[in-house]
């Protein structure tokens, strides 16, 4: 059946009826995170002729270039895009001067890839860090804003991450990464300590107006920082890129973090992982700089052989890590059905939240371990391990339901009219007569967690309970341990892919308890195919033209 859209482009445009499933098929990609699709001799004779086709010379609904189909919007966008992403890479160094021994002090050791991060963030206006967890990019970043703020005590900083949580951990990094570094850098440091304190969502530092789609910040209104860090940047999207480039002043500086091996973002495209591929290419002059000594995780760790085994596609060895019996037990696999049995084993830090005796206590214990899901829906999905959850309280003589002590919810939508400040993915505690605490909803408002904000139960916006979470709303948290539960229908096996299993096997710190069957597993382990985009081409076309 055809869509909306296309019954459109067929009524306004004149589209031929016979190209209705081709420009259906492009829209249903485009849902699915490409940006265009590759189209067959025929497909490309019926969209030739129609008005809402161009090569891109004029604006039309449609741009068929190269055998490939996209829309207008995301043509635009991914030539924006790339001409400012060259723009910002192929300028000349900066050249003010900086204090080696503050290098050497910060970066001892000389050989290193962090070090090499601080010589090329001290020359360049665009600087690139991935890395999988534990690699140390926001504590190189920390520290190259030190060198920075050292270098200049009136420079501008901001932090910010896709999402809320993230922007949350990324101050909290941030401020621990610069923890103890001595007089010498006492005022560099409380510099970057203020910006800690103050991370926000990238919408939130565009300024961005949920009912008119526009930014506070733009070309012509460009964010005020000298200095600005972007931390999981797998999770943004090409138009949240297109906007975030547009708003750069001319002469502020941008760092990138992320890891291209984690969940793309849920809208169209993927830039960073095709930056990374632009790096190895020569295309970033340089730019990118790819962290591989992990300092969470070592050779000899559970986790992170599972991690490596599940990021080259090896789910044989996915699944050995998981099932050895000669393992420490730091990595656990429970067969499907035994959902009860992998929540016995988390179940004492469960009543470490319903017990605590402070905010601060029970973000604490929610902190140190979380159930994280493939899907919403169903007894695997988030929705189903909260019933669970909820079902065993109750059996305990534990009052549960949306007002309940103790219950962990996480906020579903942003609170646009900032009566109360919480951001879609703020994770909070309902908590009843502890201490001298009021009764309400307890959130943490600044890096470290140390301080909450109260929001009564009648005045929060649309939440969840946050037992269990999917693994997206998890990207950009850390817990001490994590219990990932797969589905076991093979018809829900396309929802795992190896970019999902490893984000929820790497937000833990030291445990992994997987519920999962073998087939599971290794029909997750498998590769993918890659999201179809006109990024590259577009990026190696700003080079040519250099």
């Amino acid at each position: 059946m055809s869509t909306a859209a296309s019954r459109l482009l067929v009524r306004r445009w004149g589209l031929p009826a016979d190209a209705l499933r081709v420009v259906d098929g492009f829209l249903s990609a485009w849902a699915d995170g490409h940006t265009l699709i590759d189209l067959e001799p025929d497909e490309i004779e019926l969209l030739t002729s129609s008005t809402a086709v161009s090569d891109g010379s004029r604006q039309t609904p449609l741009v068929l270039r190269d055998g490939r189909l996209q829309s207008w919007r995301l043509h635009m966008a991914e030539g924006r895009v790339a001409r400012r992403l060259h723009e910002l890479v192929t300028r000349a160094p900066i050249q003010d001067e900086f204090d080696p021994k503050s290098l050497d002090t910060l970066f001892p050791d000389v050989a290193s890839a962090q070090r090499h991060v601080a010589t090329v963030g001290m020359q360049r206006q665009f600087v690139l860090v991935t890395g999988g967890p534990g690699t140390g990019k926001t504590t190189v970043a920390a520290r190259l804003l030190v060198l920075l703020a050292s270098r200049d005590t009136q420079v501008r900083m901001a932090l910010a991450a896709p999402t809320a949580r993230a922007a949350v951990r990324l101050g909290e990094a941030f401020a621990g990464a610069v923890t103890g570094l001595g007089d010498k850098f006492e005022r560099a440091t409380a510099k970057l300590m203020s910006a800690a304190t103050a991370p926000r969502t990238v919408h939130r530092l565009l300024g961005w107006n949920p009912y008119s789609g526009q930014c506070r910040f733009h070309a012509d209104n460009p964010l005020p920082y000298d200095v600005i860090v972007i931390d999981e940047a797998s999770m943004l999207d090409l138009m949240l890129w297109d906007r975030l480039l547009e708003a750069l002043a001319p002469d502020t500086q941008l760092v990138i973090l992320g890891d291209h091996r984690q969940l793309e973002s849920v809208g169209a495209g993927r830039v960073l992982g095709e930056l990374v591929v632009a790096g190895e290419a020569g295309l970033l002059n340089e730019s990118h700089v790819e962290l591989n000594r992990n300092y969470r995780f070592d050779e000899q760790d559970e986790i992170g052989r599972l991690a490596d085994a599940i990021k080259n596609h090896d789910g044989a060895s996915a699944v050995r890590e998981m099932t050895d019996p000669k393992q420490g037990g730091a990595v656990v696999r429970y067969a499907s059905g035994a959902r009860a049995d992998a929540v016995d084993a988390m179940w004492p830090n469960v009543l470490d939240v319903i017990h605590a005796k402070t905010p601060e206590q029970a973000h604490e214990a929610l902190a140190r371990v979380r159930v994280l899901c493939a899907v919403n829906e169903g007894p695997y999905g988030s929705d189903g391990m909260n019933t669970l959850i909820d079902n065993r309280l109750r059996e305990e003589g534990v009052v549960t339901g949306s007002g309940a002590h103790g219950r962990p919810v996480i906020v579903r939508v942003n609170d646009n009219t900032r009566h109360n400040g919480l951001n879609n993915g703020d994770v909070g505690v309902v908590l009843h007569g502890v201490g001298n605490h009021e009764s309400g909803v307890y959130f943490p408002t600044v890096a470290g967690g140390r301080q909450m904000r109260r929001v009564s139960i009648e005045a929060m916006p649309r939440h969840d309970t946050a037992w269990a979470l999917t693994v997206h709303r998890a990207q950009g948290s850390e817990f001490d341990a994590v219990l990932l539960v797969l589905p076991p229908t093979p018809s829900e096996h396309d929802l795992v892919s190896s970019e999902l299993l490893y984000t929820g096997v790497t937000r833990a710190r030291s445990r992994v308890l997987v519920v999962a069957d073998e087939a599971s597993v290794l029909d997750g382990c498998q590769r993918r195919e890659v999201r179809r985009t006109g990024f590259m081409a577009q990026l190696r076309l700003c080079e040519a033209k250099n």
